[in-house]
C-alpha cells in the first residue's frame, strides 16, 4: 500500500510538472519560443548563408535542450550535464544557455542580446541568482567548446575543381567566392563520417535522365522565356530564402499547436537543428565529390556533352544567380528534407495541425500544407523552377536528407 501511494503520488507531480512546463512554452513567459527567434535573427543580423547559419542555429538549440534536460531528465542530453541544483529554474536555464551560446557566437551583438537576456529573466519573474544560470551557462559552454573545434572555421578556402574546363566540370560562374569547399570535412554531430550517406554519382551526360532533366530545367528555369507559370514562380522565389528561415516557421507553428511541453519542444527544435547540420555536410562531401556543372554551364555549353538531345543557348540565365558551388546534390532540398524528415518522425507526416511555412523571400506567398512531404515535393520543384538544379539532384538531395533525419533521430536526444 505504501508502495503504491508512492507511486501515485510520484504519478501527480509529474504530471503536475508536465502541465507546467507546457504552459510555459505558449504563455507570457515562453523563453524557449523568444529565444528561438532572437537566435534566427542574430543569425540574419550576422549575414550568415545558409551552412554558418544552421550550425548556429543547432549550437543554440542543442545547448537549451541540454539545459533544459539537465533539469527536467525527460531526454538524454547531447553531451554529459551535471546534476542541476534543487530549484533550478527552467526559464533561467533556457535564457541563459541560449544567451550564451548567442553571444559567444556573435560577440559584436553581445550588448542587444544581454539586454534582452536581462528583460527575458524579468518577463519570467527569475533572477541572475537562479540556479538554472548556471545550468544553462555550463551546457551552452560545452557545446560551444566542442562546435570551435569542427573544423568550419576552415572550411572556407580558394577552390579549382579537378578537371575544370571539361564536359559536366563545374565552374564558377561570376566573381563571388568558392562556396564552404571544405564543408564536407566538417566533424558531425552525430554521423560517423560526411560521407557516411554519398550517393552514387550523377548521371552521365549522354544518359536519358540528363536529358530529360537538362531540358526541364531549360524550360522552366529561365530568367526570360520560361514555361513556369505566376504560381512556379512565386514557390521559385519563395525557396530562395534559406532551409532555417522556412523551417523554422513550420516547426514553431506545429510546437505552438501541439501544446508541448518545454523538454519536448526543445528536443524538437534541437534535432531539427542537428539533422540540418549534419545534412549539410553530408551534402557538401557529395558536392564537392563529384564537381557536377550547374544548369547555366551545361546549357550554354550543350554543344560539348556528346549528347544529340540537348541544345545549347548562349544567352541562358536561371531566374536568380547561380550559387558559388557545384550543382549535385541540391544544398537546399537535402537541408530541407532533413528538417522536415526529423519533423516527420517527431510528430507524423500529418502532424493533426496545420502546417504553415513563411519565407522573407516572398513574405506575401504562404505556403500551406497537409503533409510535411508536401513541402519536401515542393522544393524539389523549386529548385528546377528557379534554374539552380536538375531534378535527379533534388530528388537525390531528398533521400540523403531522409537518411540523415533517420540516423540523428536515433542516435541522439532518445527518450
Amino acid at each position: 500500500m505504501v508502495r503504491q501511494r508512492g507511486w501515485i503520488l510520484g504519478a501527480v507531480l509529474a504530471l503536475s510538472c508536465a502541465a507546467a512546463t507546457a504552459a510555459r512554452a505558449n504563455d507570457a513567459c515562453s523563453p524557449l519560443m523568444e529565444w528561438n527567434q532572437f537566435a534566427l535573427d542574430a543569425t540574419v543580423t550576422a549575414g550568415q548563408g545558409a551552412l554558418p547559419q544552421i550550425r548556429s542555429l543547432a549550437i543554440v538549440h542543442a545547448s537549451i535542450h541540454d539545459a533544459v534536460n539537465a533539469i527536467t531528465g525527460q531526454y538524454a542530453t547531447y553531451l554529459a550535464q551535471n546534476a542541476a541544483p534543487a530549484g533550478a529554474s527552467i526559464d533561467a536555464a533556457i535564457v541563459a544557455a541560449a544567451n550564451y551560446a548567442l553571444t559567444h557566437l556573435f560577440a559584436s551583438q553581445a550588448p542587444a542580446l544581454n539586454a534582452k537576456r536581462a528583460a527575458s529573466l524579468a518577463a519570467c519573474g527569475v533572477s541572475e541568482s537562479d540556479g538554472g544560470i548556471g545550468v544553462g551557462e555550463a551546457a551552452a559552454d560545452k557545446v560551444f567548446t566542442l562546435r570551435s573545434h569542427d573544423g568550419a572555421a576552415q572550411a572556407m578556402f580558394p577552390y579549382t575543381a579537378p578537371g575544370a574546363g571539361l564536359p559536366g566540370v563545374w565552374v564558377p560562374v561570376g566573381p563571388a567566392p568558392v562556396v564552404a569547399p571544405g564543408w564536407g570535412k566538417v566533424i558531425p554531430w552525430v554521423l560517423e563520417s560526411g560521407s557516411q550517406f554519398r550517393p552514387d554519382a550523377p548521371p552521365a551526360l549522354t544518359s536519358g535522365r540528363y536529358t530529360r532533366d537538362f531540358n526541364e530545367v531549360k524550360m522552366l528555369g529561365a530568367l526570360t522565356g520560361s514555361a513556369r507559370t505566376w504560381e512556379q514562380t512565386q514557390i521559385a522565389i519563395f525557396w530562395d530564402a534559406s532551409p532555417s528561415a522556412i523551417w523554422n516557421s513550420v516547426a514553431r507553428g506545429v510546437v505552438s499547436a501541439r501544446h508541448l511541453d518545454v523538454s519536448s519542444a526543445a528536443r524538437a527544435f534541437a534535432l531539427m537543428y542537428i539533422a540540418g547540420a549534419d545534412a549539410s555536410i553530408a551534402c557538401f562531401d557529395a558536392k564537392y565529390t563529384y564537381n557536377f556543372w550547374r544548369p547555366i554551364t551545361a546549357i550554354q555549353r550543350a554543344d560539348e556533352d556528346g549528347n544529340d538531345g540537348t541544345v545549347p543557348d548562349l544567352t541562358w540565365q536561371p531566374l536568380i544567380t547561380t550559387h558559388q558551388h557545384p550543382e549535385y546534390p541540391s544544398g537546399h532540398s537535402t537541408n530541407s528534407s532533413a528538417m522536415a524528415s526529423m519533423l516527420t518522425l517527431l510528430f507524423g507526416d500529418d502532424p493533426g495541425v496545420p502546417i504553415v511555412a513563411t519565407s522573407p523571400r516572398n513574405p506575401t506567398f504562404p505556403r500551406n500544407w497537409a503533409t510535411f512531404s508536401e513541402g519536401i515535393d515542393e522544393v524539389i520543384d523549386a529548385r528546377v523552377y528557379i534554374g539552380f538544379h536538375f531534378r535527379t539532384s533534388d530528388e537525390t538531395g531528398a533521400r540523403i536528407g531522409r537518411k540523415v533525419a533517420r540516423f540523428v533521430f536515433n542516435h541522439t536526444l532518445r527518450d
